[in-house]
């Protein structure tokens, strides 16, 4: 290997590692902003699922539902039921 060339392949590695952690950098930068975002669509979920930390069904009246879909809507609700488990159940709007 000729030693005039060391300096540069030295120089060369070191703009090779200099990018690489610019790359990782880049990388963590991303998978922040990737988390930061899905933590956000948790949050929000929960807070419909459990509006003022608390169940649904504690905070809202069956009223409004059962005026959109009448006396349907009591035979829905029973037949999402799971009975004696204890799970959650979400009805959407079809």
């Amino acid at each position: 290997m000729d030693i005039t060339l060391q300096p540069h392949t030295e120089a060369l590695e070191k703009l090779a590692l200099k990018k690489i952690e610019a790359l990782e950098k880049k990388l963590l930068r991303a998978e922040k902003k990737k988390f930061e975002a899905q933590q956000r669509q948790l949050h929000k979920l929960r807070s419909i699922l459990f509006p003022h930390d608390n169940l649904q069904e504690r905070i809202e009246n069956f009223m409004p539902f059962y005026a959109k879909w009448g006396k349907d809507f009591i035979g829905d609700v029973y037949r999402a039921s799971l009975s004696l488990e204890q799970e959650f159940v979400i009805m959407e709007e079809a």
